[in-house]
């Protein structure tokens, strides 16, 4: 009797758990549809999310509907992207820019063709936002169904930033050597040039931009009155440090320059001495911006 008594507590054990399973996985849907983005199927009832960074939802598109909108803003100079994910199944799926007046801007980006996953989890689409105006501008972002999947449709949204910053110091091989300012001149002596090419380097992301660099190094002898100078090979111009060390160099380089990190850089030195001298463990530290766009969506971590 014992182990028929122990059997039938078991069972109902077991009966409980798979009434709780099924009941929220009924009620899983319904939680979702519940507090899911719905209903804002054209210009006029489009969910207006205020600024682009409040985005940050659910959204169902039920079947019979044909789109989805979505209302935000942009501020003067913000570049942005708009993230939404597409279940494989839903090919077809193309999600659009649009400006205040309902205009469209730029192509449509569609699953398949332009799925990324940068999870390994959930496939998206992304769609750039550029305000290259003076003033806060209004978007519609518009998510249609296509003409293949018919049934019920369930995406998230999100935004970012898509300009992020890094840095990185790389050192230059080989020695620059300075045969002295005799005679004596008083613009100074010229070493011979060293070079690095980081036109394919991997520790800088695509179309990273510099927004400074200085340079360090070790001079012998040690001398005063000296400048370091640095030539990108794009613009090919020397520039001259704003300081005068044998050990560092500034320089009047800047973002608005818009100056590529990977491309070959070169370096010489200055020297007012009329002695003989040497500099070796050149060192560019390089500060620059980069796009997420041009890095598929990826934070730059080499």
């Amino acid at each position: 009797m014992k182990r028929i008594r122990r059997l039938i507590c078991s069972l109902l054990a077991v009966a409980m758990v798979l009434t709780l399973t099924l009941s929220m996985g009924n009620n899983l849907k319904t939680v979702q549809a519940a507090s899911a983005i719905t209903g804002n199927t054209t210009m006029g009832s489009a969910y207006n999310f205020g600024t682009w960074s409040s985005i940050n939802d659910t959204a169902i598109l039920y079947s019979g509907e044909q789109q989805s909108w979505f209302r935000f803003t942009v501020a003067a100079g913000e570049k942005i992207y708009v993230r939404v994910s597409s279940d494989t199944a839903y090919t077809g799926m193309e999600v659009g820019l649009r400006n205040a007046s309902g205009s469209s801007l730029g192509i449509p980006v569609k699953n398949p063709d332009n799925l990324i996953n940068t999870t390994g989890l959930t496939p998206c689409l992304y769609v750039n936002i550029d305000n290259t105006t003076s003033t806060n501008s209004t978007y519609y972002l518009v998510v249609n169904r296509g003409d293949y999947y018919t049934g019920d449709m369930y995406f998230s949204l999100s935004s970012s930033d898509r300009i992020r910053t890094g840095s990185r110091t790389v050192e230059m091989s080989g020695t620059a050597s300075n045969a002295g300012n005799s005679p004596f001149s008083s613009s100074g002596r010229d070493s011979s040039v060293i070079s690095i090419d980081l036109s394919d380097s991997s520790q800088f992301p695509k179309n990273a931009i510099v927004t400074s660099i200085t340079t360090s190094s070790t001079q012998s002898p040690s001398q005063g009155n000296v400048h370091h100078m640095l030539q990108p090979a794009r613009p090919s111009k020397w520039y001259t440090s704003t300081v005068s060390s044998a050990t560092r160099g500034s320089y009047n380089i800047s973002l608005s320059d818009n100056i590529n990190v990977k491309q070959i850089w070169k370096f010489k030195y200055n020297a007012m001495a009329t002695a003989k001298s040497t500099m070796r463990s050149v060192k560019l530290n390089i500060r620059y911006q980069y796009d997420l766009k041009d890095t598929g969506y990826r934070i730059f971590t080499n």
